[in-house]
């Protein structure tokens, strides 16, 4: 009886299209006490959340809350368009199928480590709660009110269709960019599907290393013949190749990796890692590495790592003997959501002539880079700091979107994910 009316209160919170939804479609965490947050494909913890429609797929949502008083977490959904604005023309009723609320049951005490926090997760979709409908979504976390968010994250749908994107990624064709930049070269086919305005009905977005800053939008095919698009050898998709992921691996607190110097503790572990230094004019060198990902783990006897692995203060640094001008430096990677804010903003300290950030993590694997990004940009340049070359490896992924001429939404009809290796 109280589950049943608690889910009727979040159906009535989030019914019909009366939410002001004041806040952007985007992965932030809006309380400080929430950490670590995952959203992945279940059973997949570093694959995108990206689900077919209907098919069974689900994806599985955790975060952590270091203030141990237990609450009543909610989720609901929204739906978005392939520039992930809000979908304004949908009712929520139609692209929800089911209660249009859903308590997170599933939580768990830390067990064992000195910083405490409640570990929260669920699944989606659920027997309660369903998409009826393909694209882009924002998955937001609340506790009372839908309007005031405590978590966002991004997941998409996609729907099953004869859509095929044949792909690979390249050397750019563009002479002077040949030994820098990597450029996809791919075709969409679409067969069944008719258009009258290709560049209105057919949305393209080509993604590096689960990185929505510098995604390219809407890339014009250079040509149509029948039911393909051909976008191949064009030097404007193209992408800064950029290096390979710079690696931090905290799994065990007890003994220091490789780019740790030290290990302390003054009542909270702090782990301090040697000078970053830049790599901008230094020769590739191949590395594996995990693009950007993080994957929690405590590697010293942990059974159940989402509740085992403790936290520490992980302090970054870059020496510089002066202050760079016209932008700022910014840890990138999982590690900060992939975003340019201000907790994972590099700040310039002049006594120590060092750029410094620190971050609250929680124990695992993580890579990451640094990406500066020039006064009046939205993009991050991460060649400034870390090189450039064709050769590195990146994980791309392409998504097909399709707006019918009478349609109300951005399907998402198609989505291939490629390596510069393969």
């Amino acid at each position: 009886m109280y589950r049943t009316t608690l889910l009727l209160i979040s159906l009535l919170l989030v019914s019909g299209n009366l939410l002001a939804w004041d806040f952007p479609n985007e992965n932030r965490v809006y309380d400080p006490d929430i950490h670590t947050v995952l959203l992945f494909k279940s059973g997949f913890e570093m694959a995108m959340p990206i689900v077919s429609l209907n098919s069974g797929e689900m994806v599985t949502l955790s975060f952590d809350d270091l203030n141990v008083s237990l609450k009543t977490y909610r989720f609901t959904i929204r739906h978005c368009t392939a520039e992930w604005e809000t979908t304004t023309d949908l009712m929520v009723t139609d692209y929800i199928d089911g209660m249009q609320g859903e308590i997170i049951e599933q939580f768990n005490y830390s067990y064992n480590t000195t910083v405490e926090y409640i570990h929260y997760e669920s699944t989606f979709p659920s027997y309660n709660m369903r998409p009826r409908i393909s694209g882009n979504y924002l998955l937001i976390v609340y506790l009372d009110d839908p309007e005031t968010p405590v978590i966002t994250r991004r997941f998409m749908v996609v729907e099953p269709t004869t859509v095929a994107i044949t792909a690979a990624v390249v050397r750019s064709d563009s002479p002077m960019e040949s030994h820098s930049r990597q450029q996809v070269d791919f075709s969409v086919s679409m067969p069944g599907f008719v258009w009258s305005n290709p560049s209105r009905e057919i949305k393209i977005v080509i993604m590096q290393n689960e990185r929505w800053d510098n995604a390219i939008r809407n890339p014009t095919p250079r040509f149509i013949r029948g039911s393909e698009l051909d976008f191949t050898f064009d030097p404007t998709h193209s992408f800064n190749g950029g290096n390979e992921f710079r690696t931090l691996d905290i799994k065990s607190l007890r003994y220091q990796t490789e780019n740790i110097r030290l290990i302390d503790w003054d009542g909270e572990y702090h782990v301090y890692m040697l000078d970053d230094m830049s790599r901008a004019r230094k020769p590739y060198i191949f590395y594996q590495d995990i693009n950007g990902r993080k994957l929690i783990e405590n590697e010293e006897y942990a059974e159940y790592s989402a509740i085992e692995a403790d936290y520490a203060w992980v302090h970054f640094s870059i020496p510089s003997s002066s202050m760079i001008p016209g932008g700022k430096f910014y840890l990138m990677g999982a590690l900060a959501d992939y975003r340019m804010a201000p907790h994972n903003e590099m700040v310039f300290n002049p006594a120590s002539k060092r750029y410094t950030c620190s971050l609250f993590l929680k124990q695992g694997y993580y890579g990451y880079q640094y990406a500066f990004k020039p006064d009046g940009s939205t993009v991050g340049d991460v060649s400034f700091f870390e090189g450039n070359h064709w050769e590195t490896e990146n994980q791309y992924t392409i998504f097909v979107y399709w707006h019918q001429f009478s349609g109300l939404y951005d399907q998402l009809v198609a989505v291939r994910d490629i390596n510069s290796k393969d």
